[in-house]
């Protein structure tokens, strides 16, 4: 897997819900370390430090607080745009059709705005993809990155390295799209 949609895949990873699989896997700690790109690998490892100083109860917790009690950093980003408006339902039906369009097919429950469903699909579909879905999303991603900032959130490290990884990539699309015209 290319360097970026691995930055994508494990952010998608830590932006859920603490797992038992990841938390204290060494195997991840390694991975981490060999990234190339010195700003992402030292954002993913600030978060990594910070969830691995913790007892697995208070990381969860902690995420808990951090995310399903608060409003201003929803992980479902199309929620501070509509709330619960009818206008939210029609966007879900249309990323929907974008994601299947770029043949990712969403399975469980989440609803297709769910910030790491959208890392996860970014990480397993093409470039021209990425680009599309980021902006769409990125005002939404610029607002919850600053919120994490603002309140000193762990968790401002992963947009960080999500976001720097996805202006790069972004530059590479737009750079590719041009030496094709």
């Amino acid at each position: 897997m290319e360097e970026h949609k691995s930055i994508l895949k494990l952010s998608s990873i830590f932006l859920q819900y603490p797992d038992d699989e990841w938390y204290r896997n060494g195997d991840i700690h390694d991975f981490i370390l060999q990234l190339g790109s010195a700003s992402e690998r030292e954002q993913l490892l600030n978060f990594w430090d910070y969830s691995v100083s913790l007892p697995w109860l208070e990381l969860a917790q902690n995420y808990v607080k951090q995310f399903d009690f608060s409003k201003d950093c929803s992980l479902y980003l199309t929620y501070g745009i509509f709330g619960d408006k009818r206008e939210r339902g029609q966007g879900f039906i249309k990323l929907k059709m974008e994601y299947a369009k770029a043949g990712y097919r969403i399975t469980g429950d989440e609803l297709p705005d769910y910030l790491p469903l959208i890392l996860e699909a970014m990480s397993e579909t093409d470039d021209a993809f990425i680009h599309k879905l980021y902006f769409i999303h990125k005002k939404a991603m610029d607002q919850l990155y600053d919120q994490l900032r603002e309140q000193n959130s762990p968790y401002a490290y992963l947009l960080a390295a999500v976001l720097e990884t996805l202006d790069k990539t972004v530059a590479r699309q737009q750079e590719k799209e041009q030496k094709t015209v």
